[in-house]
C-alpha cells in the first residue's frame, strides 16, 4: 500500500504539469504574443530614451557653440576698437550695443518656432513621405523652403535614422555646396525642416532631368 501511495505522489506533479500545458494550448501562443508586445514596448522605450539623449547632447553642444561664438565676436570688436582711433566712451557704447544685440538674438533663439510662424506658398517638391514648399516667415518676411515629413511614414519605412542623420548634417555643416538648415520643429504628426530656398533647384534634380551635363 505504501509503495502504491509513493508512486501516486510521483505521478501527481506530472499530471498537473500536463493539465496546465493543455490549458495553455487553446490560447494559441498567448505567452508568445505577450513576449512580442513586451519587446515592442521595450524597443519604443529605447528609441525614446535615445532620442531624449540625442536632444540633450545637441542642446548643450549648441549652447557651448553659441557661447564661444559670442566671445569671439566680442573679442573681434574689442580688437578693432583698440586699433581704431575711438574714444573710451564710444568704445563702451559700441560694446553695450553689441551686448544688447546679442541678448535680442538669444531671446529669438529661445522662441519656439512652429508652422504658424510661416506663410505657406508654392509646393516645389513631393516625395515618398513628405513635401517641400516655399514659405515666408511672417515676422521677417524672409523666404525659405519648408520640408514637411510625415512621422508615421518615416517609422513605417524605417527612415528615422536616415532623417536624423540628414538633419544633423545640415545643422553642422557650413558649406556653399550644401543647403543650409535654419531651424527644425515638429508637431504630433509632422517633422518640419526650414531650409535655404534655392530658386534654381538642386544639382540632383538637374542631373535627373539632363542625365549628362555639357562642358558649356
Amino acid at each position: 500500500m505504501d509503495s502504491a501511495r509513493s508512486w501516486l505522489q510521483k505521478l501527481q506533479p506530472r499530471d498537473k504539469l500536463r493539465s496546465s500545458t493543455r490549458k495553455k494550448e487553446p490560447g494559441g501562443g498567448g505567452e508568445d504574443d505577450s513576449n512580442t508586445d513586451e519587446e515592442a514596448l521595450s524597443n519604443v522605450t529605447k528609441q525614446k530614451a535615445a532620442a531624449a539623449k540625442q536632444y540633450i547632447e545637441n542642446h548643450y553642444k549648441e549652447q557651448m557653440k553659441n557661447l564661444q561664438e559670442r566671445k569671439e565676436r566680442r573679442n573681434m570688436l574689442e580688437k578693432k576698437l583698440a586699433d581704431a582711433d575711438v574714444s573710451e566712451e564710444d568704445q563702451n557704447n559700441l560694446l553695450k550695443f553689441l551686448e544688447k544685440k546679442e541678448t535680442e538674438y538669444m531671446r529669438l533663439q529661445r522662441h519656439k518656432m512652429g508652422v504658424d510662424d510661416f506663410e505657406l506658398l508654392t509646393m516645389i517638391g513631393k516625395g515618398a513621405f513628405g513635401e517641400v514648399r516655399v514659405c515666408r516667415e511672417k515676422t521677417t518676411g524672409s523666404v525659405y523652403a519648408m520640408k514637411k515629413l510625415k512621422k508615421s511614414e518615416m517609422l513605417r519605412r524605417g527612415q528615422v535614422e536616415h532623417v536624423k542623420a540628414e538633419r544633423n548634417l545640415l545643422a553642422e555643416v557650413d558649406s556653399n555646396c550644401i543647403v543650409k538648415l535654419y531651424c527644425s520643429f515638429q508637431d504630433d504628426e509632422f517633422l518640419y525642416l526650414i531650409m535655404e530656398y534655392l530658386p534654381g533647384g538642386d544639382m540632383m534634380t538637374l542631373l535627373m532631368r539632363k542625365d549628362i551635363l555639357t562642358e558649356e
